[in-house]
């Protein structure tokens, strides 16, 4: 007789441990097993309470939002809810079954549901069950009534993954369902689910956790597997979860396989590939005092440290939008409820330093380059680009700044004070300053003769006409109170607007009592009248009393006390007064607060001679 050969070792027994792994990851771990547990979805979960106790549940759900919100634990919360068998109709505080105590209690559709394995609640995966076949089985099984609990449900996770066949097959089924079915179904992308399906189900948007909530969550977490760790470090976790409970529960479980029962929060930010906090305080210290080499000397830590360079990009621009928020938010602001209270003390020196238009200028250059780091050949040499230009921005002065001050010095005015200009503008300003001032402005003789400069001023020579029309003149020569002096004031206060000036520079003033007259010429006329109001409230102010005013037509006169313009300057002041009286030109004066400085007559083209 003989023996049989021993078999192949796959035929040999296999030997399962005695005892299975008894640990278990914290997502699973702190798996919501009710509605009061799941986390950030208040509104979420308390429409359905609502609905569970009313009696008013709908045949059909549609759960939506990003990744690890809950959406898969709120079906299965909602089906343990609708088949409990511990109350008598659907509840909104079915059985717990997290701890061991709890799942011995527990009803057993209750504790089937939460392991996976009830025969009348199914959960389907969508992007392996996508075909019109298995939705056909599915509409034939939902004709027959639960084995054992209440309803029969389905639970179709990533349910935008079906075809656009097997969603038509699921159309009369989802409209019409047999009293005893429920579906719920599960997507992280709404967009691609049809709007047939989407008018049949009721529709719940699941939103992104704040990073405050997650933290609080985390420390629960931590306080129950009695963990040291710091709010700082949660709130790093909490940060790069970006508003997913599953991946912040899954971030902290890698942090404590790292680093034990005590958390370090250096050792989170190197685990995490988070940016060191302080390189990002670096940062913006380099950019408030302006320092380019400080900056350069950072992408050199950088690169020693090893870090991701889009990702500080990131972070750099989350730093400077904690800037902001900063700034802008008064204190116990729910716009600076996540950041930490000796966070916001540093931060809030660094928003005293920075202009409101830095950190906008700031946070859009660092929009820009963190898409184009992605794509770039030498990233190192993009970020130093970066950097150097958020230095080199705070040196950029508003054109508004520029103007005015440029007008400043043109009219002999004073230069402001340095402390008066904006912030980074004391570099490029007092060059300004220097090299215009000397030829334009200069310094006069011992016999009061504007001693020999090099270079001659760029500003154009006042003409005659221009003269004899300034109120200065007038001012110097009128009698203090007469009419002449009074209009003379007059024009002195609207210079800042050449629409009011330009009739008065062309009237003539006489007193009748208490009345002051202004014969205006025809041409300003129609101007005068629109501005009569402001004309009175103006010689009020310039006679010091209640004067009244009375505006009549008649002919230009402007006494002069000094010598007849020539006739070339007559002329050009005839064409200035021409020009200002053009309603484009009057328009654009008051647009840009601006004054004729010349006026030059076109010569005609050859195709007009």
């Amino acid at each position: 007789m003989c023996r049989r050969p021993p078999g192949p070792t796959w035929d040999r027994p296999v030997r399962f441990p005695e005892k299975p792994l008894s640990y278990q990851v914290l997502a699973l771990k702190y798996r919501p097993t009710s509605f009061d547990e799941v986390v950030g979805q208040t509104t979420v979960t308390r429409t359905l309470r609502n609905a569970l106790e009313r009696g008013k549940i709908g045949h059909a759900f549609l759960l939506s939002g990003a990744r690890g919100v809950g959406k898969t634990t709120t079906a299965r919360i909602l089906a343990k809810a609708l088949n409990c068998s511990k109350a008598e109709g659907p509840t909104a505080s079915p059985c717990s079954t997290r701890t061991d105590e709890s799942r011995a209690k527990a009803c057993p559709s209750c504790r089937e549901i939460a392991d996976g394995r009830c025969l009348d609640v199914q959960e389907i995966d969508g992007a392996s069950n996508n075909s019109v076949d298995q939705v056909r089985e599915l509409r034939e099984s939902a004709r027959y009534n639960p084995t054992r609990d209440r309803f029969r449900i389905w639970v179709i996770d990533e349910v935008h993954m079906l075809s656009t066949g097997a969603f038509n097959a699921l159309l009369k089924t989802l409209e019409e369902p047999p009293p005893r079915v429920k579906f719920i179904f599960a997507t992280t992308e709404y967009h691609k689910i049809p709007e047939t399906i989407l008018s049949r189900c009721q529709q719940y948007d699941f939103r992104m956790i704040p990073a405050r909530e997650l933290q609080q969550h985390l420390r629960h977490v931590a306080e129950q597997e009695r963990i040291k760790v710091s709010d700082a470090a949660l709130a790093l976790v909490a940060r790069a979860a970006e508003g997913s409970v599953r991946d912040a529960l899954s971030l902290f479980d890698q942090v404590l396989a790292f680093t034990g029962d005590e958390v370090k929060d250096d050792e989170v930010a190197g685990l995490l590939g988070l940016v060191d906090r302080e390189l990002l305080h670096r940062a913006s210290r380099a950019i408030v005092e302006g320092d380019s080499l400080r900056m350069l000397e950072l992408v050199e830590s950088l690169a020693d440290y090893g870090a991701d360079y889009r990702n500080f990009v990131r972070e750099l621009l989350l730093h400077l939008r904690e800037i902001l928020l900063v700034k802008l938010a008064p204190p116990g602001s729910p716009l600076t409820a996540q950041i930490l209270p000796e966070e916001a003390e540093r931060l809030r020196a660094l928003a005293g330093a920075l202009s409101e238009e830095d950190l906008l200028r700031g946070l859009d250059v660092l929009t820009r380059a963190e898409a184009e780091l992605r794509s770039v050949t030498d990233p190192r040499v993009a970020l130093d680009l970066v950097l150097l230009k958020l230095v080199q921005m705070r040196r950029l002065v508003p054109f508004a700044e520029v103007v005015a001050r440029v007008e400043r010095l043109l009219g002999g005015a004073p230069a402001a004070a340095p402390g008066a200009l904006p912030t980074g503008a004391p570099r490029a300003l007092p060059e300004l300053r220097k090299a215009h001032a000397p030829s334009a402005f200069p310094e006069p003789g011992p016999a009061g003769v504007p001693a020999p400069s090099a270079s001659r001023p760029v500003v154009p020579a006042a003409h005659p006409a221009e003269k004899s029309s300034d109120a200065r003149p007038r001012i110097a020569t009128a009698p203090a109170g007469s009419a002449e002096a009074i209009l003379a004031t007059m024009v002195t206060q609207c210079q800042a607007r050449p629409s009011l000036a330009a009739p008065l520079r062309a009237a003539a003033a006489r007193l009748e009592d208490e009345t002051l007259v202004l014969e205006i010429p025809p041409d300003f006329m129609t101007l005068a009248t629109d501005h009569t109001e402001e004309y009175r409230g103006l010689a009020k102010r310039a006679s010091g009393h209640g004067l009244q005013l009375r505006i009549s037509a008649g002919a230009a006169s402007v006494p002069v006390i000094d010598a007849g313009p020539s006739p070339e300057a007559a002329r050009r002041q005839k064409l200035r007064e021409e020009a200002e009286k053009e309603p484009a030109v009057q328009e654009a004066l008051d647009l840009f607060d601006g004054r004729v400085v010349d006026v030059r007559e076109a010569k005609p083209g050859k195709e007009d001679a």
